[in-house]
């Protein structure tokens, strides 16, 4: 296992991996955003409304 985090921790390695997560954080952020803005419709709130 420590060698496991010894090659992730490789700059090699976190070169493609920290744009990845980023990526990943962003499509999550995105889809909760979309959930909110869903639930909002399904309870006949405006979601475009300046309030």
């Amino acid at each position: 296992m420590d060698e496991f985090f010894t090659k992730l921790l490789n700059p090699g390695v976190l070169v493609f991996l920290i744009p990845l997560a980023g990526i990943g954080i962003g499509a999550l952020k995105m889809w909760l955003n979309h959930q909110e803005r869903m639930e909002k419709i399904r309870q006949g709130i405006d979601p475009d409304r300046n309030s």
